[in-house]
Protein backbone atom coordinates (compact mmCIF):
# COMPACT_ATOMS: atom_id res chain seq x y z
CA UNK A 1 0.00 0.00 0.00
CA UNK A 2 1.73 3.40 -0.91
CA UNK A 3 -0.13 5.59 0.84
CA UNK A 4 1.45 9.00 0.29
CA UNK A 5 0.66 8.45 -3.68
CA UNK A 6 -2.69 7.48 -2.18
CA UNK A 7 -2.98 10.51 -0.56
CA UNK A 8 -1.86 12.14 -3.59
CA UNK A 9 -4.44 10.97 -5.79
CA UNK A 10 -8.04 11.40 -6.47
CA UNK A 11 -10.18 8.41 -7.21
CA UNK A 12 -12.66 7.52 -9.77
CA UNK A 13 -15.39 5.00 -9.66
CA UNK A 14 -15.43 3.17 -12.77
CA UNK A 15 -19.24 2.89 -12.73
CA UNK A 16 -20.64 6.22 -12.19
CA UNK A 17 -17.64 8.26 -13.01
CA UNK A 18 -17.90 9.82 -9.48
CA UNK A 19 -14.22 11.05 -8.56
CA UNK A 20 -13.38 10.99 -5.06
CA UNK A 21 -10.90 13.96 -3.12
CA UNK A 22 -8.44 14.06 -0.47
CA UNK A 23 -8.61 16.53 1.92
CA UNK A 24 -4.97 16.62 3.01
CA UNK A 25 -4.90 14.10 5.58
CA UNK A 26 -7.66 11.63 4.65
CA UNK A 27 -9.87 10.75 1.51
CA UNK A 28 -13.54 11.72 1.18
CA UNK A 29 -14.72 8.50 -0.18
CA UNK A 30 -18.49 10.14 0.72
CA UNK A 31 -21.35 10.77 -2.39
CA UNK A 32 -20.89 14.36 -1.27
CA UNK A 33 -16.88 14.46 -1.95
CA UNK A 34 -16.08 17.56 -3.53
CA UNK A 35 -19.53 18.93 -3.48
CA UNK A 36 -19.61 22.73 -2.70
CA UNK A 37 -23.30 22.88 -1.54
CA UNK A 38 -25.28 19.46 0.09
CA UNK A 39 -26.96 18.97 3.02
CA UNK A 40 -28.09 15.79 4.26
CA UNK A 41 -30.36 15.49 7.72
CA UNK A 42 -28.14 13.45 9.97
CA UNK A 43 -29.46 12.22 13.36
CA UNK A 44 -28.11 14.42 16.02
CA UNK A 45 -26.12 10.63 17.65
CA UNK A 46 -24.61 10.94 14.62
CA UNK A 47 -23.63 15.00 14.04
CA UNK A 48 -22.59 15.24 17.65
CA UNK A 49 -19.34 13.06 17.36
CA UNK A 50 -19.07 15.70 13.93
CA UNK A 51 -18.44 18.47 16.32
CA UNK A 52 -14.66 19.63 16.81
CA UNK A 53 -15.29 19.57 21.04
CA UNK A 54 -15.97 16.50 21.02
CA UNK A 55 -13.71 14.81 18.92
CA UNK A 56 -10.82 17.06 21.08
CA UNK A 57 -12.54 15.50 24.34
CA UNK A 58 -13.14 12.19 23.06
CA UNK A 59 -9.67 10.94 24.38
CA UNK A 60 -9.17 13.68 26.50
CA UNK A 61 -12.07 12.39 29.33
CA UNK A 62 -15.00 11.36 27.00
CA UNK A 63 -13.80 7.87 26.16
CA UNK A 64 -12.71 6.99 30.17
CA UNK A 65 -16.53 7.65 31.15
CA UNK A 66 -16.79 4.11 29.26
CA UNK A 67 -15.27 2.29 32.09
CA UNK A 68 -18.20 3.35 34.65
CA UNK A 69 -20.90 1.43 32.07
CA UNK A 70 -18.65 -1.59 32.26
CA UNK A 71 -16.42 -1.59 29.24
CA UNK A 72 -12.81 -3.05 30.21
CA UNK A 73 -10.50 -0.44 29.29
CA UNK A 74 -8.68 0.44 26.25
CA UNK A 75 -5.82 -2.12 26.61
CA UNK A 76 -8.11 -4.95 27.64
CA UNK A 77 -10.94 -4.23 25.02
CA UNK A 78 -7.55 -4.14 22.14
CA UNK A 79 -6.13 -7.53 23.38
CA UNK A 80 -9.69 -8.77 23.09
CA UNK A 81 -9.92 -7.47 19.37
CA UNK A 82 -6.24 -8.81 18.40
CA UNK A 83 -7.31 -12.20 19.91
CA UNK A 84 -10.25 -12.37 17.48
CA UNK A 85 -8.94 -11.38 14.84
CA UNK A 86 -5.94 -13.56 14.65
CA UNK A 87 -7.17 -15.76 12.20
CA UNK A 88 -6.62 -12.72 9.53
CA UNK A 89 -3.71 -11.61 10.49
CA UNK A 90 -2.46 -10.45 7.86
CA UNK A 91 -5.21 -8.68 6.30
CA UNK A 92 -6.65 -5.38 6.09
CA UNK A 93 -8.61 -4.37 8.50
CA UNK A 94 -11.47 -1.62 8.87
CA UNK A 95 -11.82 -0.10 12.68
CA UNK A 96 -15.43 1.67 11.02
CA UNK A 97 -16.24 4.60 13.65
CA UNK A 98 -12.96 4.86 14.18
CA UNK A 99 -13.47 8.51 15.89
CA UNK A 100 -10.13 9.65 17.53
CA UNK A 101 -8.21 6.72 15.97
CA UNK A 102 -7.56 5.20 19.80
CA UNK A 103 -7.91 1.88 17.87
CA UNK A 104 -6.85 2.30 14.75
CA UNK A 105 -3.33 3.39 15.82
CA UNK A 106 -3.16 0.72 18.20
CA UNK A 107 -4.18 -1.89 15.01
CA UNK A 108 -1.21 -0.08 12.87
CA UNK A 109 1.52 0.12 15.65
CA UNK A 110 0.72 -4.14 16.59
CA UNK A 111 2.26 -4.45 12.87
CA UNK A 112 -0.27 -7.70 12.20
CA UNK A 113 -2.17 -5.95 9.50
CA UNK A 114 -1.16 -5.35 6.25
CA UNK A 115 -3.38 -2.16 6.05
CA UNK A 116 -5.33 -0.57 8.37
CA UNK A 117 -8.29 1.87 7.07
CA UNK A 118 -9.42 4.42 9.90
CA UNK A 119 -12.88 5.45 8.84
CA UNK A 120 -15.05 7.91 10.32
CA UNK A 121 -17.94 10.04 8.80
CA UNK A 122 -16.52 12.88 10.97
CA UNK A 123 -14.04 15.28 9.47
CA UNK A 124 -13.08 16.68 13.02
CA UNK A 125 -12.66 12.69 14.11
CA UNK A 126 -10.29 12.11 11.25
CA UNK A 127 -8.14 15.52 11.82
CA UNK A 128 -7.79 14.79 15.37
CA UNK A 129 -6.87 11.36 14.63
CA UNK A 130 -3.68 12.78 11.97
CA UNK A 131 -2.97 15.14 15.08
CA UNK A 132 -2.27 12.35 17.46
CA UNK A 133 -0.81 10.07 14.43
CA UNK A 134 1.77 13.07 14.04
CA UNK A 135 2.43 13.44 18.16
CA UNK A 136 2.89 9.77 18.52
CA UNK A 137 5.37 10.34 15.33
CA UNK A 138 3.48 7.04 13.70
CA UNK A 139 4.86 7.33 10.10
CA UNK A 140 1.50 7.68 7.48
CA UNK A 141 3.53 5.87 5.23
CA UNK A 142 3.61 2.24 7.28
CA UNK A 143 0.09 0.78 7.34
CA UNK A 144 -2.60 3.07 7.77
CA UNK A 145 -4.85 5.09 6.08
CA UNK A 146 -7.66 8.06 7.14
CA UNK A 147 -11.08 7.78 5.07
CA UNK A 148 -14.05 9.34 5.65
CA UNK A 149 -16.58 7.47 4.51
CA UNK A 150 -20.44 6.70 5.58
CA UNK A 151 -21.19 3.38 7.19
CA UNK A 152 -24.59 2.89 4.97
CA UNK A 153 -22.46 3.05 1.55
CA UNK A 154 -18.90 1.63 2.09
CA UNK A 155 -16.60 2.56 -0.95
CA UNK A 156 -15.53 -1.53 -0.38
CA UNK A 157 -15.93 -3.91 -3.55
CA UNK A 158 -17.30 -7.28 -1.96
CA UNK A 159 -14.51 -9.64 0.07
CA UNK A 160 -11.64 -6.98 0.10
CA UNK A 161 -11.52 -6.51 3.93
CA UNK A 162 -10.92 -9.26 6.54
CA UNK A 163 -11.69 -7.85 9.68
CA UNK A 164 -14.25 -4.93 10.45
CA UNK A 165 -13.75 -3.52 13.89
CA UNK A 166 -16.52 -1.12 15.24
CA UNK A 167 -15.73 -0.04 18.79
CA UNK A 168 -18.62 1.41 20.72
CA UNK A 169 -20.12 3.22 17.93
CA UNK A 170 -23.53 1.63 16.61
CA UNK A 171 -25.33 3.83 18.11
CA UNK A 172 -24.08 6.35 15.96
CA UNK A 173 -25.20 4.95 12.84
CA UNK A 174 -28.05 6.54 11.43
CA UNK A 175 -29.11 3.02 10.05
CA UNK A 176 -26.92 -0.32 11.44
CA UNK A 177 -29.01 -2.39 9.47
CA UNK A 178 -27.86 -0.84 6.60
CA UNK A 179 -24.07 -0.77 7.55
CA UNK A 180 -24.19 -4.21 8.64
Amino acid sequence: MNLPAIYRSGFKCTKCNKSFTSKDVFLDLTVTSGMKEYSELKPARTELFRSPLVSFLYERGWRQNFNRSGFPGRDEEFQMAQDYFQPVAGGILVDVSCGSGLFSRKFASSGTYSAVIALDFSENMLRQCYDYIKQEETPMNTNLALVRADISRLPFASCSIDAIHAGAAIHCWPSPSNAV
